[in-house]
């Protein structure tokens, strides 16, 4: 006889809550995807070194056109709320101060994987596509690619796009700004 369990959901109210009253610290790496507490995997050399070439570059757009955010929140609904590795957001004059983003404000979002490749695609990328991300870049480290997903449904990205070393591309908010597959790679 299979007995099914029932999981206590969280909010994004909750876990925050949580973080206020000390049962999560700052050092906690986890995030909350659908209601559940997930552990983040640990960054290794690799990946870090990929977010920090992709978030100097992205420095170079003006900031008059975007704020570019590194491994902070994004408000996808009231239980779901990721951080992902790089964003470009709408800018803001508060800069994000009164409340994290919400997917309208995001231009592009960018994981970086290594180890997570299967959960970034299998669990947060039909995630992004329901909540209206326009725009997912995940920086494939196993395959040395950039997979690249346009065109959000309630069903997943209907294009996606891989480039090579050697390649170049540019998001869509940035036609003129163009990423090199090489340095996102390393």
């Amino acid at each position: 006889m299979a007995v099914q369990l029932l999981k206590r959901l969280f909010t994004v109210e909750e876990y925050h809550l949580m973080g206020k009253a000390g049962i999560l610290s700052e050092g906690d790496r986890v995030e909350l995807i659908e209601g559940e507490l997930v552990q983040m995997a640990a960054i290794g050399t690799r990946h870090a070194s990929s977010v920090r070439r992709l978030a100097r570059l992205c420095s170079q757009i003006p900031e008059n056109l975007v704020i570019f955010d590194v491994q902070n929140p994004v408000l996808l609904s009231d239980r779901t709320e990721p951080q992902p590795d790089l964003v470009l957001l709408q800018p803001r004059a508060d800069y994000y101060s009164t409340a994290h983003p919400v997917p309208s404000e995001v231009l592009l979002l960018i994981e970086v994987a290594d180890t997570s490749i299967d959960y970034d695609r299998d669990v947060k990328l039909p995630i992004y596509a329901r909540s209206g991300i326009q725009e997912v870049w995940i920086v494939n480290l196993q395959e040395n690619c950039l997979e690249v997903y346009r065109q959000p449904t309630v069903n997943g990205y209907s294009l996606m796009l891989r480039f090579w070393r050697g390649d170049r591309v540019s998001p869509l908010a940035f036609p003129e700004f163009e990423v090199s597959v090489d340095l996102a790679i390393g």
